[in-house]
């Protein structure tokens, strides 16, 4: 799960907030790097992402075949949590802009319940 690069080499694609860590994806040497407070990933072509929202927080979940899952839990300040709740027209673009792991879970190819919920239907 490891990675040689440092924090600062390569591009980076995306950096944002999940709960109270600091998150950042760059691409070095062809390999996409997720750096999640002091735990870091080298992403696999093959790597399958989700995210999950639950009552009571988030989890982003990055599973490769090999490797031991990848597990991030965050919670969201109150008000975002409660939006839904409050906000009748709540839908996606209101959910990612409250939620980055959202944006961070599509720029890496995976899944998450809006887009589940899109495809039941």
């Amino acid at each position: 799960m490891e990675t040689e690069p440092g924090e600062s080499q390569g591009t980076p694609l995306w950096s944002g907030q999940l709960g109270h860590l600091r998150a950042e994806l760059r691409q070095a040497g062809g390999l996409r790097v997720l750096t999640i407070g002091d735990r870091r990933i080298t992403l696999k072509p093959d790597a399958a992402v989700r995210h999950r929202s639950g009552l009571l927080g988030q989890r982003l979940t990055i599973e490769q075949p090999g490797e031991a899952t990848f597990t991030h839990r965050y919670r969201l300040p109150w008000a975002s949590q409660l939006a839904p709740l409050r906000e009748a027209t709540y839908d996606r673009w209101s959910a990612e802009t409250d939620d980055p792991g959202l944006v961070l879970t599509e720029l890496l190819g995976g899944t998450d319940d809006w887009r589940d919920a899109l495809a039941d239907n």
